[in-house]
């Protein structure tokens, strides 16, 4: 097995895609009782919340690059990356939605909020691809 294979390509990319969503804002602050703020910016580095399952899953993905040689492992921790880059989209979704409204605060969500989405469609197609490299690992045992 090499390192070349097309999940680590995938694998790099969500990992690139949560590290930037590490750094941007993910959402803006429209209004705030009666003094109205504009453009204050939301970022993942100040909310705890967000910043703990999205540094994990930029950390698993970065040592999942790694875990060429034992796909059993790879797939796993790819598995529990995705589900942190999902715990990621929730918070992001219950902190400008109901959180924001708690508050009495417009959230709105920020360009930036995509990267998620494309991180877990990321991690999807390198868990494809790990599947498929398996199977054909496997049928080629079957021929030894």
């Amino acid at each position: 097995m090499q390192i070349q294979r097309i999940q680590t390509v995938y694998i790099f990319l969500a990992m690139v895609a949560m590290a930037i969503f590490l750094i941007v804002p993910y959402g803006e602050v429209l209004s705030v009782g009666a003094e109205p703020v504009v453009g204050e910016k939301l970022y993942t580095m100040y909310e705890y919340g967000l910043l703990i399952p999205a540094a994990a899953a930029v950390v698993l993905l970065i040592a999942d690059i790694f875990f060429y040689r034992n796909m059993p492992l790879q797939r796993s921790v790819l598995v529990i990356s995705l589900l942190l880059t999902l715990c990621c989209i929730a918070v992001v979704c219950f902190t400008l939605f109901k959180q924001a409204d708690a508050e009495g605060v417009e959230a709105a969500f920020s360009v930036w909020d995509i990267l998620l989405p494309i991180a877990v469609v990321f991690e999807i197609l390198g868990l494809s691809a790990i599947k498929r490299d398996i199977k054909l690992l496997n049928s080629y045992n079957r021929l030894r």
